[in-house]
Parts: structure tokens; C-alpha cells; sequence
């Protein structure tokens, strides 16, 4: 070791370099605060004068480029006029590679810096710098095989369904007395990746770059630390299977298996959304400015397949039409202006709209059932808060037992039936706090104007909106040809309920007065 008898008196100055290779060192340990305290005190014992530390933290020793020490290095330069010596409490510290150490140590020396090591006496002579060496390969064989075993240990885990990576966007580790520590969804964003990824399995997002945009327009990018979501980051997103409760990691030949995690989507979701990764997502067109709500959402009428849009250029502005692109088709024209397409496919909402006696009739059917369920859910709350008073019952006489039990085993029974008791009620009491009654009113009226005026409301909603309405309304896309217009839709329920009720005998008629029903509609109530 280096002392104040054997440093050069034109070394006054010290630096201090500290380093840890973990976060979990720098969150519970530590490390860096005791290396500091000893690189300080080494320092006092040579008379240096300390004038800046530097700590890594969670960086391996097996990188040159680490944050702290090229900040150091800019120091240095920024300080040419002094020398300095650079303080580290153990090689292992300085760094953990042959080639690392050498470089490093070789950009230090050009500068005039002097190593100084703790637990280490550094010698310019051939035998000195052989040891060194040694000593520096040491450190890099012991770094490898304790990441052999880190991967040996984590694989093992994995495989037997437990996530071991940085938690994917929407999730975060916590301890479980079950299964120790567990990636869980985090409800606020998770709930956006969900609704993100079932939109692009479902095609409601048409591509990548609409996936970016939603999950900017629901404010993900400030809930994960104000990160920019780059396209890379999205299409991680959308690969990765832990969101449907499987683990897999081929580059460590583990196949796919089910996880002890919560799924924030179905497998048929993801798997959806696999088979649309793999077909090849073509460049951005001129179409792509329109928003054409009906591509890919109306069929050809004569050869069946999904009309898409185009725009040609005129001399001064752009047509936009519907079209199908089938070359084997022979529906004659097969370019349809966006104007005529869209003015039919309204007049074609309008047809289909729920009768008001309808939606009267489901008014009240709707109202008594939520009655219903109200009280149900009334009487369940009753039950739960009953069961969480004879839970605190039970627990106030377990804190009796623990205080009497003479035995440390039935005393640490005890406690552990208090602990577990105890988290019960603490969940029983967030569920009761959480629930919430919807707003059964205002939701009723928007879902009756919809079914009422879906043309109307159809009009003044986004292309989103329009697709997710189209999808609610019919149970096919609807066929159209600009001879013969649209053809007889398959509809959904209710609008088929409607036509279906439209096509008997004896029709809604009694509906508007208050006398019983007669037995011949009963007989079609009870066959719808």
C-alpha cells in the first residue's frame, strides 16, 4: 500500500472512484457509502486533499463506457493543471475485465493520474505488472461465473414459469408469501396495454404506428417515466408473451409455457396479434391522410372481398373512392366515390334504427334488471362486511392467545394466523373502498340514442369510433355493389331482435298501452 512517505509531493489532490454492480446494492446495501468512507480516510492517511468523488452505480465492471468514470476522465481533463491521484478500494472495483483494466488504466496514466488501491500496491516492473495482470483476470473469471450461475439460477426459475427479467411496461415486481417475488399489472397502465393490444388484434388499430398514437393519447408515455415511446419499444410491446400469462425464452432453448402471473390478455389475443406481426406492414400512402372508416369493413357484392380505398390525383385536387381490388372480379365500375359509398351506408343506419317502442320495452327490462342486481350486490357488501367483523373478532382472540401461549412454536402459529388474517381484512376492506357504483342512467340513455340513431350518432364520431360502432352493429361486414346499393345485412343483437319482431304477426302493437300482453306476443318474446 501506497504511503505518505512514498508518494511524490507533487500529488496533493485526490479523486475518488466508487463502484457497485447492482441496483439492488445501491437500493438495500451499503457499498458505495463504505468505499467513500475508506478511499476518504486512505486519502487523509497520505495528506490528500479529496476533491470529488465519483460512484457507478449498479454498472458492471466489465464495461469501460460507465457514467462516472468518463465523468471522471472529463475531470481530469478540465484539471490538467493539477495531478491527481485516483482513489479506489479494490481492483475489483477499478474493473472486472483484462482489457477493460488495461485500457482504463493506460487512459489514467496519459493523464498524469496516479492509482492508488486500497488492497492493492500497483508496481511498474515487469514481475509487478505480470501480477497485476494476474490479478486483473481473476476478477474477469470470477465475474463470468458468478453470471454462469445468476443465468443457471434465473433459467431454472423460468422455467418453472416465473418472470426473471426488467418487468415488461405495465407490470412491477412484488413479494408473494406463495411464490416470493412475482411480476403483478400495474391497474392504471395495464389497463391501457390491454385495450391497446385487443384494438391491434381486432384491427381497430390498423398499424404500428397507430398503436404509438393511442398509447400517447391515454397518457402512457407519462406514466413510464416520461419515456418516448419509440416504434422499437412499441413492437416489444406488442411481442411480448408475458402479457398473456406465458413465459418463453428461446436464446435459453425454455419453450412456451403458462406463468404463475396475472394475463392482461388472452392467448387467442396475442396469438392474433403474432399472425398480423408476421405478415409484412406496408409503407405509408397518400390514402393513408383520408381516414376512409369503411375500408376493409364493406364487402364487394360480387366477389365477396373487402373493399379498400384510393385516391387518384386530378389536375387540381384528389378524388378519394372505394374500390375493389380483386383483378379476377367483374363488377363493373369497381371504383365507388367516397360521397355515394357513405351517403348509402347512412341511409342504410337509418333503416335499422330500433323502433322507440323497442327501446322503450328495454328501458324498463334494463332498469328492473340493474334493480335487481343492485340489491344483490347490496346483500353481498352486507355479507362481506359481516365476514370482515367476525374476521377481526377472530383476530382480536389470536392477539389473546399470543399473549398467553408459553410454547415459542404455537406462538409463531399464532402469529402467523394474525399475519394472514390480517391481510385478509386489509384486502376485504380495499375491495369494499373500491367499489363502485356506475352511473346506470347516463350509460343507458348514450346506449339508446346509439341503438335509436345509429346513423346520426355514426356520423358525428372518429374513425375509431366508427369502426367500433360498425363491429357492434353488424355481425358481417354488409356487401354493396353501386348498382344494387346494399345488400340485406347480418345484423347483430339488438337490431336483429328488431327485424325479427318487425317480421311476425300481431307486430309491437299492444306495447303502447298498459292492458296484459296477448298470448300471441308472449309466445314471441318467450321465442326471441
Amino acid at each position: 500500500m501506497i504511503t505518505s512517505s512514498t508518494i511524490s509531493r507533487e500529488y496533493t489532490k485526490a479523486v475518488i472512484y466508487c463502484r457497485v454492480s447492482s441496483e439492488k446494492q445501491v437500493k438495500e446495501g451499503n457499498g458505495l457509502d463504505s468505499q467513500e468512507y475508506r478511499c476518504r480516510a486512505y486519502a487523509d492517511s497520505l495528506k490528500l486533499k479529496v476533491d470529488k468523488v465519483f460512484r457507478d452505480e449498479g454498472i458492471s465492471g466489465g464495461l469501460f463506457d460507465r457514467p462516472a468514470m468518463k465523468s471522471m476522465i472529463d475531470y481530469l481533463d478540465d484539471h490538467w493543471q493539477s495531478k491527481y491521484c485516483v482513489i479506489f478500494d479494490d481492483l475489483k472495483r477499478f474493473a472486472r475485465d483484462v482489457e477493460v483494466h488495461l485500457r482504463l488504466k493506460s487512459e489514467l496514466r496519459c493523464r498524469e493520474a496516479k492509482l492508488c488501491c486500497l488492497s492493492y500496491n500497483f508496481d511498474d516492473s515487469a514481475e509487478g505488472e505480470f501480477v497485476e495482470t494476474i490479478f486483473a483476470a481473476q476478477n474477469e473469471l470470477e465475474r463470468k461465473q458468478n453470471r454462469r450461475q445468476v443465468c443457471q439460477k434465473m433459467k431454472a426459475r423460468m422455467e418453472n414459469g416465473y418472470w426473471c427479467f426488467h418487468p415488461p411496461v405495465g407490470y412491477e415486481y412484488k413479494k408473494d408469501r406463495e411464490h416470493g417475488k412475482i411480476i403483478v399489472p400495474i391497474p392504471e397502465i395495464a389497463s391501457i396495454i390491454t385495450e391497446g393490444l385487443e384494438a391491434f388484434a381486432n384491427e381497430r388499430l390498423v398499424s404500428q404506428t397507430d398503436v404509438i398514437d393511442f398509447f400517447i393519447s391515454k397518457g402512457l408515455q407519462n406514466m413510464n417515466g416520461g419515456k418516448k415511446l419509440k416504434f422499437n419499444k412499441v413492437k416489444r410491446i406488442l411481442k411480448q408473451s408475458v402479457y398473456a400469462g406465458i413465459i418463453d425464452y428461446p436464446l435459453w432453448g425454455i419453450s412456451r409455457r403458462k406463468g404463475h402471473h396475472k394475463a392482461i390478455v388472452s392467448v387467442q389475443t396475442f396469438d392474433k396479434i403474432q399472425e398480423r406481426l408476421r405478415r409484412p406492414e406496408r409503407k405509408p400512402r397518400e390514402t393513408d391522410k383520408l381516414e376512409f372508416p369503411l375500408r376493409r369493413y364493406v364487402n364487394c357484392s360480387v366477389c365477396g372481398k373487402k373493399m379498400t380505398g384510393s385516391v387518384n390525383r386530378g389536375k387540381s385536387k384528389y378524388y378519394a373512392h372505394y374500390t375493389c381490388n380483386n383483378k379476377e372480379c367483374s363488377a363493373r365500375p369497381k371504383n365507388i366515390s367516397v360521397q355515394k359509398l357513405e351517403d348509402d351506408y347512412v341511409k342504410l343506419l337509418e333503416e335499422i334504427g330500433v323502433e322507440p317502442e323497442i327501446l322503450k320495452l328495454g328501458e324498463i327490462i334494463a332498469l328492473k334488471t340493474w334493480e335487481k342486481k343492485s340489491k344483490d350486490v347490496s346483500i353481498t357488501a352486507e355479507k362481506r362486511e359481516a365476514e370482515k367483523k367476525e374476521m377481526e373478532s377472530k383476530l382480536d382472540s389470536y392477539i389473546d392467545l399470543v399473549a398467553n401461549a408459553r410454547s415459542d412454536t404455537i406462538r409463531n402459529r399464532y402469529e402467523e394466523k394474525i399475519e394472514e388474517l390480517d391481510q385478509q381484512i386489509k384486502r376485504m376492506e380495499n375491495e369494499l373502498k373500491n367499489k363502485k357504483t356506475p352511473d346506470i342512467g347516463g350509460a343507458l340513455k348514450l346506449l339508446l340514442r346509439f341503438l335509436g340513431t345509429p346513423a346520426e350518432t355514426w356520423k358525428n364520431s372518429n374513425r375509431e369510433l366508427k369502426i367500433a360502432l360498425q363491429n357492434m352493429i353488424f355481425a358481417e361486414n354488409p356487401t354493396y355493389s353501386l348498382k344494387d346499393g346494399f345488400g340485406t345485412p347480418k345484423l347483430s343483437l339488438p337490431f336483429l331482435l328488431k327485424h325479427y319482431i318487425d317480421g311476425q304477426s300481431g307486430g309491437l302493437v299492444e306495447v303502447r298501452g298498459v292492458a296484459p300482453l296477448s298470448k300471441k306476443l308472449k309466445r314471441h318474446r318467450l321465442q326471441v
